[in-house]
């Protein structure tokens, strides 16, 4: 009945070692499944750095073509200083005055009187003319050129700004890569040696188990083999004293010897031990897989530990950088708003000047009546001195088609411009909701498992309390997260800035701040995120009401 019984004890512990090491298989298969997940991150990572270098490569590009224009702008600029010098020089002869800056000189030679260059010949008016317009050439093209040279400046320093910004970025990545892989080494380690101390203690303890079997099975061969020389020495005393009973004694002290001598009976003993032993062996190495398995699941769940702070802890980052791109992104916005309605101001101001100009060069042209020639050349020079300062108003000869082709030159090169920055925009947009979607689906099925967890735990009575908690948990962390959805502003708020007038835009931009949140643009991200996380509220609250439900 002992056997038995203790067979049925190392039965039960068999089914439980079983159920033990399944579960640990599927934690295992689970841990795989996240690793896989781990990798994919990494290379995604890893592509992502791949890309941001081939930009800084395109950008160093473009900053040199940017650099070979500016030399050329230069040479371009001394050939037109030297030009002005030697039409200087021409009239510091004639009325003996010294100028020293270029400046000066420029507005000497645009100050002075028709008297001063004219020869009394039609060709010298000609001739003043076609130095005037090609004087209005050269200063459109130098400030052409300044202003290419200030643009080229500031993307130069924005691409050294960002240049650097990615090399902090790629170092700090680097440091936190290798911080990790040390701290998972160091951890493998002790691992190690810890499983390989507990396995130690465990053949140890085994050794000890088995040597304690063999001292009670020879005490026991012991005991059975004084019983049966005790028996043998009784019978022979009986033999002695009892004469009468000689032949009832010996038959039955013969049958008990033979049936303890039989080899039938020794065969069952045997037997017995061997099956006890075998179920100890066996039940002692299942203790030893048991253990071996214990150790994996420990090791895999300080990694685990391990990965997930260091992920919270990159989240976290992430989030900061976040909201301070988000600060500064407004505060760009509402800059450009202003710099829009500035610039308005200032073309309107422009255009209503050159009409009043238009006006009084209409009155001016009206009122010429004297055919002498002095007049003609005087009108001549009023009407160039017009054109230079407020720009060509007659779209009729040479002049015109000149000045047009310099605005459409001026006007490609602002859309050039204009979708330059578009594509920057719309990649930006891009980047960020790629960024909001893998922190997006991390969060909510983070909310999704312990939703899961809680569902599984229903059924206890023990748990309520617990429950309740934990689902108010969710409840306020998916709330969280859909005030950090609502919050958030993306880059794509600004992708319709350049199409309108200001006016319009500005009104737009304080009515998607300011107003109701009926009227505000929200991306797709975000939509799916809404909706997400109103599914994963309504679940938790239908959970906990089921459970009050049931508990009342």
């Amino acid at each position: 009945m002992e056997a038995e019984k203790q067979v049925k004890f190392f039965q039960g512990c068999m089914a439980a070692a079983f159920a033990e090491r399944d579960n640990s298989v599927m934690e295992a298969e689970k841990a795989k499944e996240k690793e896989e997940l781990m990798s994919q991150k990494f290379n995604e990572f890893q592509t992502r750095l791949e890309e941001l270098s081939s930009e800084n490569i395109e950008l160093k590009k473009q900053n040199a073509t940017l650099r070979f224009d500016l030399e050329k702008q230069e040479e371009l600029n001394e050939s037109f200083k030297e030009v002005i010098n030697k039409f200087y020089e021409i009239r510091q002869q004639s009325l003996e005055v010294l100028e020293t800056s270029w400046e000066d000189k420029c507005a000497c030679l645009l100050l002075d009187s028709a008297e001063m260059w004219s020869f009394n010949d039609t060709s010298t008016s000609k001739y003043i003319s076609a130095l005037e317009d090609e004087l209005e050439k050269t200063r459109s093209s130098v400030e052409n050129l300044q202003s290419k040279l200030r643009m080229g400046l500031e993307i130069e320093n924005h691409l050294k700004k960002s240049v650097r910004e990615l090399e902090k970025k790629i170092i700090h990545s680097d440091k936190f890569i290798s911080n990790a892989i040390a701290e998972l080494r160091l951890c493998h380690s002790q691992l190690r040696v810890h499983v390989v101390n507990s396995l130690e203690e465990g053949r140890s303890h085994i050794k000890s188990i088995s040597d304690v079997i063999e001292e009670k099975t020879q005490h026991c061969d012991d005991v059975i083999r004084g019983q049966n020389t005790g028996t043998y020495q009784r019978e022979t005393k009986l033999d002695e004293f009892e004469c009468r009973d000689v032949h009832i004694n010996n038959d039955a002290d013969t049958n008990l010897v033979s049936q303890r001598n039989d080899p039938a009976y020794c065969d069952i003993e045997a037997d017995r031990k061997g099956e006890a032993s075998e179920t100890l062996a066996q039940a002692l190495q299942e203790k030893v897989a048991a253990l071996l398995l214990l150790s994996q699941q420990e090791e895999r769940h300080l990694l685990e530990r391990n990965v997930n702070s260091a992920l919270q802890k990159k989240i976290e980052e992430l989030q900061r950088n976040l909201f301070q791109v988000t600060t500064e992104k407004v505060k760009a916005l509402m800059e450009l708003a202003q710099l829009k309605q500035d610039y308005q101001l200032l073309q309107e101001k422009i255009c209503n000047e050159m009409k009043e100009e238009k006006v009084l060069a209409g009155n001016g042209e009206k009122r010429i009546v004297i055919p002498e020639r002095d007049g003609r050349l005087r009108n001549l020079l009023k009407k160039t001195n017009l054109r230079r300062w407020i720009g060509t108003l007659d779209f009729s000869g040479n002049e015109g088609q000149a000045d047009l082709n310099i605005r459409e030159g001026i006007s490609t090169r602002r859309s050039n411009s204009i979708d330059f920055a578009r594509m920057r925009i719309e990649n930006a947009t891009l980047k960020e909701s790629l960024e909001n979607m893998d922190h997006l689906i991390s969060s909510i099925r983070r909310l999704r498992l312990s939703l899961s967890k809680v569902k599984e735990l229903a059924t206890s009575e023990d748990t309520i309390g617990s429950m309740s908690e934990t689902l108010d948990d969710i409840i306020t962390e998916a709330k969280l997260v859909k005030t950090a959805l609502g919050s958030s502003l993306p880059v794509s708020w600004i992708a319709e800035s350049d199409d309108g007038s200001i006016n319009e835009n500005t009104d737009s931009e304080s009515g998607d701040i300011h107003g109701d949140s009926s009227n505000e643009k929200m991306d797709s991200v975000s939509a799916a995120g809404f909706e997400m996380v109103e599914l994963l509220i309504l679940a938790a609250q239908i959970l906990k009401d089921s459970t009050t439900k049931e508990n009342s």
